[in-house]
């Protein structure tokens, strides 16, 4: 059995060097700030309260079953993290991704929410 998100040899060995790399470093919390920006905005016009972060992920209250809001965001192809693990059954943990992604996201968790 492995962790979802793991991440082996080669994939540390390139993030190492990726933290010598102060542009790609740059460009990288640039991309996470706008993609927390946008997420946060999304959040408030669902009206969904969120812990406001400093790292590449947000906490947000769904206000639903978190794990049932797990399942169907992974039929739709979306993977989060529940919150029920940290104690707090309404809430996921999303990862803040490329625009894109945060956009996929997004228009997921609006089918799943108005289901």
């Amino acid at each position: 059995m492995r962790e979802p998100f793991n991440v082996n040899l080669l994939a540390q060995t390139a993030a190492i060097g990726a933290l010598a790399d102060v542009e790609h470093l740059q460009k990288s919390r640039a991309m996470n700030f706008e993609g927390r920006d946008f997420l946060y905005r999304e959040f408030a016009r669902l009206g969904l309260n969120y812990v406001p972060t400093e790292a590449n992920f947000i906490f947000v209250d769904v206000k639903q079953d978190c794990k049932q809001v797990f399942q169907a965001l992974l039929k739709e192809g979306v993977i989060i993290r529940t919150g029920d693990i940290f104690g707090h059954p309404t809430y996921i943990r999303v990862t803040i991704g490329k625009p894109e992604e945060n956009q996929r996201f997004i228009t997921a968790l609006q089918k799943v929410l108005q289901a």
